[in-house]
């Protein structure tokens, strides 16, 4: 089951919440997903979501408990996640629409780990676009590499060399996340 607790934590000018699953990861992505959430905003055993995000919860069946209940139903299933991850370090963020030629360019640029540029480099070759994306976000932690494109039209990637390829729709836009694992 998918719960949420009420935003009720100040950060960056909103409230924020917690969504969480108290059967696995798998049916928590999948729903944040739905939702339109970022694979990269995982953290570790929830999303955080700020007063618009819990009402879609909410609209998309998710139940809304306490946030002694969340953390409870956590530890009951054995999806506690205790520590807490690196935060993202930005390597490149996009003000607006950017040709879709030059992300390789980027991506050579400031992806630090030569094994996930290279694997970045050869996904995003795979991909045959007529349209660039809206925004290009390129975001990194010690073990972690990603690449966040927005599109009104995305193209089709070859997943072969990236270790998650996330696909999620809000508003019409498709985010398409291209996430490198060591």
């Amino acid at each position: 089951m998918i719960l949420v607790d009420t935003p009720t934590w100040p950060w960056r000018g909103k409230l924020w919440g917690h969504l969480i699953s108290d059967s696995s990861l798998g049916e928590l992505h999948a729903f944040a997903q739905g939702m339109g959430k970022r694979r990269i905003g995982f953290q570790g055993d929830h999303y955080d979501i700020d007063a618009e995000e819990h009402a879609l919860a909410l609209q998309h069946g998710a139940r809304c408990v306490d946030s002694r209940e969340i953390v409870r139903r956590l530890r009951d299933c054995g999806l506690r996640e205790r520590s807490k991850k690196e935060p993202w370090s930005i390597g490149y963020q996009s003000e607006g629409i950017h040709p879709f030629a030059k992300v390789n360019e980027i991506v050579a640029e400031v992806v630090t780990r030569s094994d996930h540029r290279l694997s970045a480099e050869e996904a995003l070759a795979s991909a045959r676009s007529l349209s660039d994306p809206l925004s290009v976000l390129v975001v990194e932690r010690s073990e972690e590499t990603a690449i966040v494109l927005e599109f009104k039209d995305p193209p089709l990637f070859d997943a072969r060399t990236v270790d998650y390829l996330i696909h999620s729709v809000k508003s019409a836009i498709t985010t398409v996340e291209l996430i490198f694992e060591s």
